[in-house]
């Protein structure tokens, strides 16, 4: 990739030679940037494609070079709401990654910066421009030029004479709130008040009115926080928008929805000072867990988890005493219901239509259907079956009549798995390490044949953002309250092949999800101490100490997953090496390590199948198409 140090020490151009300005103003390249009525990076990226292989048929060695360089710049991963790195790379995996800004040369920033008015197509004149100010903020005229073609980008879809990708019409979509907040980033950076930026203002602006008029709750819920963020409209006015999209006949039953909006009106009128508006919109939106709550009678699990959120959600509130208490009696009215609930994470999933010939399957699937497939690609294995595979192992080989020692990087000894005795019964350490030896097997073929093909369908065919993860997250029980966005930025990363961030941002929460869906179930874990503390319940003592109540919640295959992987001192001990720090930078690409965390965000997953198709609608309605 264009940013590692290749064997065959092969050229990139704009990495390791300045593609000069004529290159670039080609006829091959002018038409390959041209203006079109679609203002999407999908768009460019494929027809900078197509343009590279005629330049490469034609052996114009000019033209290619420059397509090359413009080749890299729509690859990369937008994430506009991240200030630092705007411009991610793609796909990052065993430690090496898609092409990013600073893999190009300083003199070809320049070059590109010149180029900048010439291209015509509006999307990728912002990007291009963007680029050029990250790289170099003192360059106000790229700065300036990124702005105008992100505000014009929206405004010809507003007006109807451009679409996003994937014929997306809708001004107040998510690539409208994507372009426009970046947009707002870059010219608050410069200087808001900037007349350069009227336009910029007046497009927030005229987008939160088309939603609202258009009776277009997601739309407020996409355009209302980048307008409340930078004062467009009066403060009382966004609120006013959102309260009364809230009421919409539109959004009856779409709680996740109205809770938004709710929201949003409780922040817009906390900004005024209007502390008790405020609140009343604030238990408006509480009381919509409360109604997610009613509709999943089918689940005592899926209920508890809601109304939990609700008295979450009522706690900061003041006068809501009594309506917790009433929230908090039906909870534990529930909660026995639980453990009659097994199912809720063993539920069986029939995907062998998106599984089979894996990567070729997902293809052209939508983007819940895809990160559905990601999750649920893999069962975990029969406990009394791999145990039963280790013993019949043990009896079979030679080796095993000796000890195994397990060290750790600096040599030291972190296990020993005794010996066979042929006169005594199996030694239960020596057979949990056999079982992990053995299934280590199965745990490197699913993330080499099952999860990397579907994440690299996921990243070459979807934009994953963390806000079309969150429904997700939001919805499954396993996540406790004010957790969903580390679940969900480790989810993204894990997609975007980021062991690295994504083991540090998931890995660590099982042990605190366990105890959280313990204390759904009305399982306390934690203990006082003779000196007045409490201690928390750490994951050896989960998996031992509460392991029944942990198999009347999950089945006993993923429990025994969790301790091999995670636990076990003679398997992996993912949770020690990572806590202690102990993992080198290449064993975060290990199977063992990608399979961890799949295996959590797999639990994640498992509880919201029973309504998958409303997590599903809201992923759409948060993320790209």
């Amino acid at each position: 990739m264009a940013a590692q140090e290749n064997e065959d020490k092969r050229e990139f151009p704009g990495v390791t030679f300045v593609v000069p300005l004529d290159a670039f103003r080609r006829e091959a390249v002018k038409s390959a940037t041209g203006a079109t009525a679609v203002v999407d990076s999908n768009d460019i990226y494929t027809r900078i494609h197509e343009a590279k292989a005629a330049a490469k048929t034609a052996e114009d060695a000019e033209s290619l070079s420059a397509l090359e360089v413009l080749g890299q710049i729509s690859t990369y991963h937008f994430a506009p709401d991240d200030r630092i790195e705007p411009f991610r790379p793609l796909a990052i995996m065993q430690g090496r990654r898609s092409p990013i800004p600073t893999d190009l040369l300083s003199d070809q920033i320049v070059i590109l910066a010149e180029l900048v008015p010439d291209i015509g197509h509006h999307a990728f004149r912002a990007r291009v421009a963007d680029v050029c100010w990250l790289l170099n903020k003192k360059d106000a005229g790229s700065g300036l030029w990124a702005v105008a073609a992100y505000v014009q980008c929206v405004r010809l879809v507003l007006s109807g004479d451009a679409k996003f990708d994937f014929d997306e019409s809708d001004a107040a979509s998510v690539p409208a709130a994507e372009y426009l907040t970046r947009a707002t980033i870059i010219a608050r950076s410069m200087g808001w008040k900037r007349s350069e930026f009227d336009p910029l203002r007046q497009i927030i602006a005229d987008v939160s009115q088309h939603a609202l008029d258009a009776d277009d709750g997601w739309g407020f819920i996409h355009i209302g926080p980048i307008n409340l963020s930078n004062h467009v409209w009066e403060f009382a006015q966004t609120a006013q928008a959102a309260k009364i999209l809230a009421a919409s006949a539109k959004l009856v039953g779409d709680h996740p929805a109205r809770r938004s909006l709710w929201e949003l009106a409780g922040r817009a009128y906390l900004s005024t000072k209007e502390i008790e508006n405020s609140n009343r919109c604030l238990i408006e939106a509480a009381e919509t867990y409360v109604a997610d709550a009613d509709a999943r009678q089918d689940s005592a699990a899926v209920q508890v988890h809601f109304l939990n959120d609700a008295i979450q959600a009522l706690r900061p509130i003041p006068g809501t005493a009594d309506r917790r208490r009433a929230l908090q009696d039906r909870l534990n009215a529930i909660q026995p219901r639980i453990l009659d609930e097994m199912s809720s994470f063993s539920h069986e999933s029939d995907i062998t239509d998106l599984v089979d010939a894996v990567e070729a399957e997902v293809r052209g699937r939508t983007l819940p259907q895809v990160v559905r497939a990601l999750l649920m690609c893999e069962k975990s294995p029969d406990p009394e079956k791999l145990r039963q595979g280790a013993l019949k192992a043990k009896h079979s080989s030679l080796a095993d009549l000796f000890s195994t020692t397990v060290s750790d990087k600096q040599g030291r000894t972190r296990f020993i798995a005794p010996g066979r005795d042929l006169n005594a019964p199996p030694d239960e350490n020596q057979v949990r390490f056999l079982m992990n030896r053995n299934d280590s097997i199965r745990r490197s073929f699913v993330v080499s044949g099952k999860i990397n093909p579907i994440r690299r369908a996921l990243r070459e065919e979807h934009s994953v953002s963390v806000d079309a993860l969150l429904p997700i997250m939001r919805a499954s029980p396993f996540v406790p309250p004010h957790h969903e966005y580390t679940f969900a930025i480790g989810a993204a990363k894990f997609i975007g092949g980021d062991e690295l961030e994504a083991a540090h941002l998931v890995l660590p929460q099982l042990e605190n999800s366990l105890r959280h869906i313990l204390s759904l179930s009305g399982v306390e874990t934690n203990r006082i101490n003779q000196d007045g503390t409490q201690e928390e319940a750490m994951l050896s003592r989960l998996l031992g100490d509460f392991r029944e109540p942990l198999l009347q919640i999950m089945p006993a295959a993923l429990i025994q997953e969790i301790d091999l992987l995670f636990n076990f001192r003679g398997g992996p001990a993912i949770r020690h090496e990572l806590a202690h720090g102990k993992m080198t930078d290449g064993e975060f690409w290990s199977a063992d390590v990608t399979y961890s965390i799949w295996l959590v965000l797999h639990i994640v997953v498992l509880p919201t199948l029973r309504f998958w198709d409303d997590v599903a609608t809201e992923m759409t309605h948060r993320g790209r198409r």
